[in-house]
């Protein structure tokens, strides 16, 4: 069985604790366990990151997902799992580190075949 797909009730921090936000791109009206799953071309900004460099504020500003879901998609664009990996970026344009998932739905798993979901 797949991966848990990641929903807009998942929890996404930066790696310095640092809350992230989702930001719908597509419109679906798939769900998954009742909310909107999480596609690789949302949006996704990152707040209350600490995070500094010399005293200079260099926090997380957003995340960049470097794999989606290769076997379930939505309205073309992969869904996210608990095995994709996001990365944090700065204002400044540069790599801080990878998203932490800190909560994520378990009822609902990628399929094991490709599924492609027009809703």
């Amino acid at each position: 069985m797949g991966n848990p797909i990641l929903n807009r009730q998942t929890i996404l921090l930066c790696p310095h604790g640092g809350v992230v936000t989702h930001i719908p791109m597509t419109v679906t009206s798939y769900r998954v366990n009742g909310y909107p799953p999480l596609l690789m071309t949302d949006q996704f900004i990152v707040s209350g990151c600490p995070f500094s460099v010399g005293g200079m504020p260099a926090g997380c500003q957003n995340v960049q997902w470097v794999n989606g879901s290769t076997f379930l998609y939505v309205k073309g664009v992969p869904v996210l799992t608990s095995a994709c990996v996001g990365l944090c970026y700065s204002s400044m344009g540069f790599e801080i580190g990878p998203v932490v998932i800190a909560a994520v739905q378990t009822a609902v798993r990628e399929p094991d075949a490709a599924t492609h979901i027009n809703q």
